[in-house]
């Protein structure tokens, strides 16, 4: 009897601590390590192991289904090198949850034979990833999240793609701290229903457009980004309800910050500078705060609220120095404009002020002579 609760309490203790030991480390490389692929690697692998890769050139196409963490051990994406063995593939598609990738240099991922286009690294239905320190370059798509969550993208660099980061349909994303240029359409793009996420201190250079939150991105908040000599530099179309706080979008081919049918934005201490047409602009948008932007030197219009854009608020802003006019309401109706800087509603507004107080003189002077 002794004997059967001794084996009874050995039992116990066995299953409570099964599981409860250290995540394993996992190397790769062709020269004696673990395993000669990532691929080996990461099947092999359980949820919680880190993968370590060491320096040099791995064609193969990865597909990770579990939580493991994949590193390069150097920590420098120039000599961890992530080669697509198949173009048609993403070098890594991603479908399960807390998965890491850094560190490395993925390159290689075109279009598929259905012409749909393929990542450097692409989630799907993936949660709390954490992609951090690649350089990433020569993809159809840089990163693509689709259908995914509570992700973080930081200290990234982007370039040579079709688009560098791309998010549709994913929310409550952070992306902080990447670097995209010379992307072919836009550097950042949030596209359907992408609400809840978070852009800061992102760099977007010789784009299409530097940012852009495409058809109900609501509630995301953009703050101290910077996209300048793109094509356009930040997007709003048929998104509402967003914050775009201290970001710089200035030396833009076209408009540097861009409202088209969107509502109950906030745009606040923006810079938006020597852009050839517009700094600020708003088409069939409506019920927007603009506090405290610059808008100025541009050689077309500093901001320009056009096209049935109604009720919105001016306050505080500073346009000088605008090629056509400073601040432009093609449609007067119900927008208000107030601060130091400029005070007048609308064109025209104060000729309209002269001709009443004109006519006030005029109307004086002949009751005076009566």
């Amino acid at each position: 009897m002794k004997i059967k609760f001794y084996h009874l309490i050995t039992f116990v203790f066995l299953l409570m601590t099964t599981g409860t030991g250290d995540a394993g480390t996992i190397t790769v490389d062709n020269r004696g390590a673990d395993y000669a692929s990532i691929q080996e690697a990461v099947d092999n692998a359980t949820s919680g192991d880190t993968i370590l890769v060491y320096p040099g050139t791995y064609e193969e196409n990865v597909n990770v289904k579990k939580g493991v963490t994949i590193r390069s051990y150097s920590g420098n994406p120039d000599d961890t090198i992530i080669l697509a063995a198949n173009s048609m593939n993403d070098v890594f598609y991603v479908t399960g949850n807390n998965v890491s990738i850094s560190g490395f240099q993925i390159t290689g991922a075109d279009i598929d034979e259905y012409g749909e286009d393929k990542a450097g690294i692409y989630l799907e239905g993936s949660n709390r990833a954490v992609i951090s320190g690649n350089n990433i370059s020569s993809n159809s798509f840089g990163i693509f999240i689709l259908e995914s969550s509570h992700n973080s993208v930081f200290d990234n660099n982007v370039s040579r793609c079709r688009i560098g980061i791309f998010l549709w349909n994913s929310s409550n994303n952070r992306l902080n701290n990447n670097i995209l240029n010379l992307n072919n359409h836009e550097g950042i793009l949030l596209y359907e229903f992408c609400n809840n996420n978070e852009l800061s201190n992102n760099t977007e250079n010789r784009t299409g457009s530097g940012i852009g939150l495409e058809f109900f991105c609501n509630n995301n908040t953009l703050v101290n980004n910077t996209a300048s000599n793109n094509l356009l530099g930040i997007l709003l179309r048929k998104s509402n309800h967003n914050f775009l706080i201290d970001n710089s979008a200035n030396s833009n081919e076209g408009i540097g910050i861009k409202l088209e049918n969107s509502n109950n934005n906030v745009l606040f201490n923006n810079t938006a500078n020597s852009n050839t047409y517009s700094g600020i602009f708003l088409i069939g948008s409506s019920d927007n705060k603009l506090d405290s932007n610059n808008a100025s030197n541009n050689p077309g219009y500093g901001i320009n609220v056009n096209n049935s854009s109604r009720n919105n608020v001016l306050v505080n802003n500073v346009a000088n120095s605008n090629g056509k006019e400073d601040i432009i309401f093609t449609d007067p109706e119900n927008n208000t404009i107030s601060g130091p800087t400029e005070d007048i509603p609308f064109p025209g507004f104060a000729l309209a002020v002269s001709v009443v107080l004109l006519a006030s003189l005029i109307f004086g002077r002949i009751v005076g002579g009566k």
